[in-house]
């Protein structure tokens, strides 16, 4: 069984051609969709019931009675509801193209396969569509200038997961529901990347099936990341911005080593995670000399100078 994982919040806009989209799924495994309003003020929460009504097997709505105020938090609770095998997790204003879940629990029954049970992160690329559904890129890898490396080293600095493309397993599951300091988590989807490096493996698919579409609404944007106007605007933000960003960063890493010290993993990763979580006490010499020590650099050499210079 697939839990398919969707928070909502003032979605009526969308809503019901994603819930379209996905009950339309050509796959063979059997998968549900759970999902959690977190206290819509339009009407939204109206359209999910009137799903639930029409597909009661299929849709399980639950409304937060204290609204968690981000998609974030949202998603964490969710993480609660999962009893699945496999869990996906869905953006409340994309569309997901007919075979999205059968590719991606392809790949995912594939590495098992191969590798045995261990925790598993699987995601895809995305088509970026604005509100006319007219493409603006067909890959969101491509178009954000993201490297998909595999490298703990660069994502604990930069994420490069899109939550409403991945799929994780049970063993990641279970790892992603341990209690933690939600507000020292960046993004849901952040978070089990980082875990899945620590302790398991990300499987990163050259595949696009889902319109991931850009409006004013968006609480989390795709840039065109090599445009002049988005260099300028991350050149613009500043010094002080980008050391906020990286603190943060830091600060998740530093919650996740707090949550699972006791757990096996390569020594390496611990040593570059425990530095990593320490970053906000170190000068800027010692900053740089961690950077050149394990290649804590972003992708892209604009982000690489900005590293240098800000961070």
């Amino acid at each position: 069984m697939i839990d398919i994982l969707l928070a909502t919040y003032n979605g009526e806009k969308f809503i019901k051609e994603l819930l379209d989209s996905l009950l339309n799924q050509k796959c063979e495994e059997d998968f549900c969709i759970r999902i959690r309003d977190d206290g819509s003020k339009d009407a939204t929460f109206t359209i999910l019931k009137e799903y639930q009504e029409q597909y009661p097997e299929k849709i399980f709505v639950k409304e937060n009675q204290v609204p968690t105020g981000s998609a974030k938090c949202n998603f964490f609770k969710l993480l609660e509801d999962a009893k699945g095998d496999y869990v996906m997790f869905c953006d409340q204003d994309d569309i997901w193209e007919e075979h999205k879940v059968q590719i991606t629990i392809d790949a995912m029954k594939k590495q098992e396969k191969e590798k045995g049970i261990y925790p598993v992160l699987v995601c895809t690329d995305l088509k970026i569509i604005n509100e006319k559904k007219e493409i603006l890129s067909s890959s969101f890898r491509k178009y954000m200038n993201l490297e998909n490396d595999g490298k703990l080293r660069r994502l604990i600095l930069q994420n490069n997961v899109t939550g409403c493309t991945m799929m994780v397993n049970q063993p990641l599951l279970n790892l992603m529901k341990r209690k933690v300091k939600v507000e020292n988590i960046l993004m849901h989807d952040h978070y089990a990347a980082i875990l899945a490096l620590m302790f398991g493996e990300i499987v990163y698919l050259n595949k696009s099936p889902i319109l991931y579409r850009q409006h004013a609404d968006n609480s989390v944007g795709a840039k065109d990341a090599k445009s002049i106007s988005y260099l300028f605007d991350r050149w613009k933000r500043g010094k002080k911005r980008y050391q906020k960003d990286l603190f943060a960063s830091a600060r998740q890493v530093n919650e996740i080593l707090n949550c699972f010290s006791n757990e096996k993993m390569d020594e390496n990763s611990r040593k570059l995670l425990e530095e990593y979580a320490r970053i906000e006490k170190m000068g800027k010499l010692q900053r740089i000399r961690f950077y050149l020590k394990y290649k804590v650099f972003k992708y892209g050499w604009i982000r690489c100078v900005m590293g240098f210079v800000w961070g």
